[in-house]
């Protein structure tokens, strides 16, 4: 069972048999059907079935030269509604079933990021056709969670809005720098974390941590594309399931400087969900990449 199926409205999903009846469902009337050529006797299908107006469940599986066809894996999904725009995203094959994962370098998030491609027929159309190896730079990203905790937001006056901006830009030129080999850079960043962490260690003996984090996202756990997240709520969705009538809420928020789309059940949230609000909990992220 996928830990993450509670999170668009399946909590009460516990069995095999209680996912063969969705599973059934999606089939019977699934809202999309792609099929891809993978092989001379082999074509991926991929299944998407949505069970509210933003989030679903998408079915993987192969259709073998006589017909029959095998579902391979599934995976819950929430739809992302914003693109964001990264300087180059790869695209990896996942060594046990036929799923990809993305890897985003860009120099403002000073990390690599790694989500769950969504859109995975439109990546192996790409491959068959042998053009997979393109630039691909826009992506939308969401994310489903599973636990989460609402904070109230950071209070800025004008002046500390443009403060941030100015900052931002800096920091941003100073990463690009240190990508291209500026040993002055380097130095200097060096100098600027240090004098960052030691005003941190001082502040927080007085201020509470999540006053001084605006937002953030880190990786947590061992799966690579599940992170530890504080974000911005720029706007709030309660959508209802209509396979269970659970509530889940669709929160756009935006952390570094990232648009993500959350998906949660009204179960597993702590706090009333609002924009202005800030939300914190552990994420998988995903991507839909425009191949």
């Amino acid at each position: 069972m996928h830990s993450y199926l509670r999170a668009v409205g399946f909590s009460k999903c516990k069995t095999r048999k209680q996912l063969e009846n969705i599973y059934s469902t999606a089939l019977r009337n699934p809202n999309r059907k792609m099929i891809t050529t993978i092989s001379i006797d082999t074509s991926l299908i991929q299944f998407e079935k949505d069970f509210g107006p933003s989030f679903g469940l998408s079915l993987i599986g192969e259709y073998g030269i006589d017909g029959d066809l095998s579902i391979e894996h599934y995976y819950p999904y929430i739809k992302g509604s914003s693109n964001s725009e990264m300087e180059r995203i790869y695209i990896e094959k996942q060594t046990d079933k036929e799923s990809y994962a993305g890897v985003c370098e860009d120099t403002r998030l000073g990390m690599s990021l790694i989500f769950y491609l969504q859109n995975i027929s439109d990546y192996a159309k790409s491959k068959w056709f042998n053009y997979s190896n393109k630039n691909f730079s826009k992506v939308r990203f969401s994310a489903l969670s599973i636990h989460g905790i609402i904070l109230l937001g950071v209070k800025k006056n004008e002046i500390q809005k443009i403060t941030d901006t100015i900052e931002k830009s800096y920091r941003d030129n100073l990463l690009y720098a240190i990508r291209e080999g500026n040993k002055d850079a380097i130095d200097y960043f060096a100098h600027d974390e240090m004098f960052t962490y030691e005003s941190i260690a001082k502040r927080v003996k007085n201020e509470d941590v999540l006053s001084i984090i605006d937002t953030s996202i880190m990786p947590c756990g061992i799966e690579c594309d599940h992170y530890s997240v504080i974000g911005n709520i720029l706007s709030v969705r309660e959508e209802k399931n209509s396979y269970t009538d659970e509530i889940v809420y669709n929160l756009l928020i935006e952390a570094y400087d990232l648009l993500i789309n959350v998906g949660i059940n009204s179960i597993d949230l702590e706090g009333e969900p609002l924009p202005g609000r800030r939300f914190r909990g552990e994420i998988w992220l995903q991507g839909y990449v425009k191949i």
